[in-house]
């Protein structure tokens, strides 16, 4: 049997409730009602609702640009890299009910009722994720296998953007496979 500790249980449920419904629709005692322990127990490991988000954010960040990284740092083509990119967004679709979406994308969406520090640690999130795109982007160019106009600086916003409003958008309608149908088209507008 495996054991988790309370504190990690407490995130993992923040996180499963924010990526299903969104941070206004996570409680403590929601949390409390999914894990089984007592509200004061949450309240011993994160004092204040603000303070737990940020904790979830901070550890989910760490978590997807591990994932990035991993995919941005190999060797493969840069078409390849852009395909499992977006592949790690379909994949957090298609978890469970197909109804969770990118944790920074539902908090993006609620981010004027954010404290200051989570809503700063979604901006971050966004402009890291673009960055490396650029970077994926430009690499891609070099090699002849993305052909787009302009700079590579907003052609990744357009498409992280693509990937976070996408899922949102996917979850009302179609589902993974509709997102998967975007991904596709922005892939042939790329390549030209």
């Amino acid at each position: 049997m495996i054991t988790t500790d309370t504190k990690t249980a407490i995130m993992d449920a923040a996180q499963e409730l924010i990526q299903r419904g969104g941070v206004n629709a996570m409680s403590y005692q929601h949390i409390s009602d999914a894990i089984g322990i007592r509200k004061a127990s949450i309240h011993h490991h994160f004092p204040t609702k603000d303070s737990l988000i940020e904790a979830v954010l901070q550890r989910y960040a760490v978590y997807f640009f591990r994932l990035v990284d991993e995919i941005f740092e190999s060797k493969l083509d840069p078409e390849v890299k852009l395909r499992k990119y977006a592949g790690l967004f379909e994949a957090t679709l298609c978890e469970g009910k197909q109804d969770k979406a990118c944790l920074f994308g539902m908090l993006g969406a609620e981010l004027s009722t954010l404290g200051s520090p989570s809503a700063a640690g979604v901006r971050k999130f966004y402009r890291e994720n673009e960055a490396r795109l650029a970077r994926v982007l430009e690499e891609g160019r070099e090699k002849g296998q993305f052909r787009f106009k302009g700079e590579a600086k907003v052609v990744a916003a357009m498409i992280f953007a693509l990937l976070e409003g996408g899922a949102l958008v996917a979850r009302a309608e179609g589902g993974h496979k509709r997102l998967h149908m975007m991904v596709e088209q922005s892939m042939k507008l790329l390549q030209g």
